[in-house]
């Protein structure tokens, strides 16, 4: 079944494809003298869901990278992720690459009786600059765990065990458990996805546009206490730690 159709929701058409028409959104300014000028979109949302504020163009087809993770995470526990607190923020996180972060993913793994070879993402050295830079002295190599997409691979192999589909090929987009994802995600964002490519860390990305992305975001941490969408965002704003890492100024923006 389609989960705007089981939510109880509508799907619009899928963004457009083109080139964003962004607008100046800060300019560099020493000495009095404009050095440079950053463009970008900006959407900011009503409590009513109304757009209060809109700057750019928030309606193109982009990628939105680590910022669907949150989704992902609710879609994951929809499909009955048993997953809660320090865990479940790990699942939605873009760690740094903590101790913290690689205990949390082993044991994500160990609650699925799953080796840390199961995982597919890309080996990759720890994100935080003085942890990655710590892992290079030590002689470690770049690590499936270190990778900061390590916490939603395991939850993603978690899922897929819980529901009995197959995991060797769980990042492919016409497995079962992308495809709820894509359905989680259409339905979050109240849009059909544009496009599918592959993420850095190689799971499958989607194409919406910034407007659904903040309708999206807005669902997830202003939704009913027990649904799917609260527990995750319960979970980040609990363990910001394990959303981000120490000192990130992420964890500071959940925290607050």
């Amino acid at each position: 079944m389609n989960q705007a159709v089981k939510y109880g929701s509508s799907v619009a058409e899928a963004p457009a494809i083109r080139e964003p028409l962004h607008a100046p959104v800060a300019q560099l300014v020493r000495g009095g003298v404009i050095e440079g000028i950053h463009y970008g979109s900006v959407v900011v949302l009503a409590a009513d869901g109304n757009v209060d504020l809109q700057i750019g163009d928030i309606e193109a087809a982009f990628y939105p990278r680590s910022a669907l993770k949150p989704l992902q995470a609710v879609a994951m526990v929809r499909a009955g992720l048993p997953l809660d607190g320090e865990l479940l923020s790990l699942t939605a996180a873009s760690h740094s690459g903590e101790d913290r972060h690689l205990d949390g993913t082993r044991r994500i793994l160990e609650l699925a009786a799953l080796p840390e070879d199961a995982l597919r993402n890309i080996p990759d050295l720890p994100f935080d600059p003085v942890v990655r830079e710590a892992w290079v002295r030590e002689g470690r190599l770049p690590s499936r765990l270190a990778q900061n997409c390590s916490g939603k691979h395991a939850a993603m192999l978690m899922t897929a065990q819980l529901n009995g589909w197959s995991l060797d090929d769980y990042l492919d987009p016409a497995h079962p458990l992308q495809q709820a994802i894509a359905e989680s995600v259409e339905h979050l964002t109240g849009q059909a996805i544009a496009q599918v490519t592959v993420d850095g860390c190689g799971a499958p990305l989607f194409s919406i546009s910034l407007h659904g992305l903040a309708r999206a975001a807005a669902r997830i941490t202003t939704a009913a206490p027990g649904t799917p969408e609260a527990q995750v965002a319960d979970a980040m704003r609990g363990h910001a730690e394990m959303a981000s890492g120490s000192g990130r100024d992420v964890g500071a923006l959940m925290r607050a």
